[in-house]
């Protein structure tokens, strides 16, 4: 059975999408509307123990079972070339972006919900969202270079690559890939007329969150 996007759309009426790059800001801006504005922030990790120990059959979500048998020497000793090629392979994401759109569409009938999960179909989500609710959070690769590795949220995959032989070589190898997809990514952002913001050495919390409040309708 698939859901018509109308149907979806009206159960999320009460969800706000904030989309984007790495190190945009998507994680901190939610984390402050919902604690500012009392909303339920749900993110790519909700409940995600439930989803894997739980949930996951190979018989519906091929991918996302496969994907607890990753080599990671093997995945991260590929070129740039062969992670471009290879990017359809989601291993179980769009899988798992299933189970939080339910989740997303339960969490909405009793609040106002903010999540930052990740969607890169965004003729999807224009379907089943209004672009007043959907917000685009950019950085350029420079900056998702320089400030990703040292996220305490981003520790288990830096301390992966480290634990890998020749790790410099495969921090260089997403080096790379972090540079072309932010450049895709405010290409996309353009190309689907999306609210944007772009992330600079000037930026603050405050002054984007103000921002994202007017965008968003929250503003006092």
């Amino acid at each position: 059975m698939n859901i018509a996007e109308n149907i979806l759309k009206h159960s999320l009426k009460n969800v706000f999408f904030l989309v984007g790059t790495a190190c945009g800001g998507k994680t901190t801006m939610a984390r402050k509307i919902a604690e500012k504005h009392g909303l339920i922030y749900i993110d790519e990790r909700w409940q995600g123990d439930k989803w894997n120990s739980e949930i996951v059959d190979p018989k519906y979500q091929p991918n996302a079972a496969k994907r607890k048998k990753i080599d990671w020497e093997w995945y991260f000793s590929r070129s740039v070339e062969e992670f471009l090629a290879d990017k359809n392979d989601n291993h179980g994401s769009e899988e798992y972006l299933q189970f939080l759109f339910i989740e997303l569409i339960k969490a909405a009938q009793s609040r106002m919900v903010i999540t930052d999960i990740w969607i890169t179909d965004y003729d999807f989500l224009l379907e089943v969202s209004d672009r007043s609710r959907i917000a685009c959070l950019l950085a350029p690769g420079e900056l998702i270079v320089r400030d990703y590795y040292g996220r305490e949220e981003h520790m288990a995959f830096t301390n992966c690559i480290k634990s890998l032989n020749e790790p410099e070589k495969k921090f260089a190898v997403q080096n790379e890939l972090f540079k072309i997809g932010a450049h895709e990514e405010v290409l996309k952002a353009k190309k689907y007329n999306l609210f944007s913001i772009m992330r600079n050495e000037d930026s603050t919390v405050e002054k984007t969150l103000k921002i994202l409040e007017k965008h968003f309708g929250l503003s006092e």
